[in-house]
């Protein structure tokens, strides 16, 4: 596995509508700078926020983001991220770590947690189990199914885990649909 998951380009139409519908969470974070978008892509969160700075190992992801204007930096996402420690409020990791295994995981954690803010925020958004399943079928690179488990034991000494839910729809409904996910929020210690 590289530091370069696949990334699929959207379609115009279905970015609008997660955008408008399927992402609540991501509509109440702050509109600022200070919210880091991991593993951006093409930057599906820049246009809830176009403020957020975003960081991505694609180059061709990164380039697109930047002729748009967006402050979007190339680097290894497995190495040492190019940013001050305690630099962000807030760092989002979008459909994002589904497509690493568990010991790039914990590097991953590490990093965020050092440029984090002492009682920043460490959002995970994920695929259900349905989602996950699908991505894996349409060739989306998805290596692990993150579930709770996985995630408190990554948080572990470094964020106090905190509400976790489905969206948009309840847990009972949502696990039917491919778009349904499941949200983290982890408050650095």
């Amino acid at each position: 596995m590289t530091s370069n998951p696949v990334t699929l380009r959207p379609n115009p139409v279905l970015k609008w509508i997660r955008t408008r519908f399927l992402e609540p969470t991501l509509w109440r974070l702050p509109k600022t700078e200070k919210v880091l978008d991991f593993c951006c892509g093409y930057g599906f969160y820049f246009s809830i926020n176009p403020r957020a700075r975003g960081v991505d190992g694609n180059p061709e992801c990164v380039e697109a983001l930047r002729r748009e204007g967006r402050d979007v930096v190339l680097c290894d996402v497995l190495g040492p991220l190019p940013f001050g420690d305690g630099e962000f409020e807030w760092v989002i990791a979008h459909d994002v770590c589904e497509h690493f295994a568990y010991a790039q995981l914990e590097w991953i954690f590490g990093e965020v947690h050092r440029v984090l803010q002492p009682g920043g925020t460490f959002l995970v958004i994920v695929p259900n189990r349905k989602g996950y399943d699908y991505g894996l079928r349409a060739g989306a690179g998805h290596v692990l199914f993150v579930t709770g488990r996985e995630v408190a034991s990554l948080a572990r000494g470094l964020f106090d885990v905190g509400r976790s839910y489905a969206e948009p729809l309840p847990r009972r409904i949502g696990e039917h649909f491919t778009h349904n996910k499941e949200v983290f929020h982890l408050r650095r210690a």
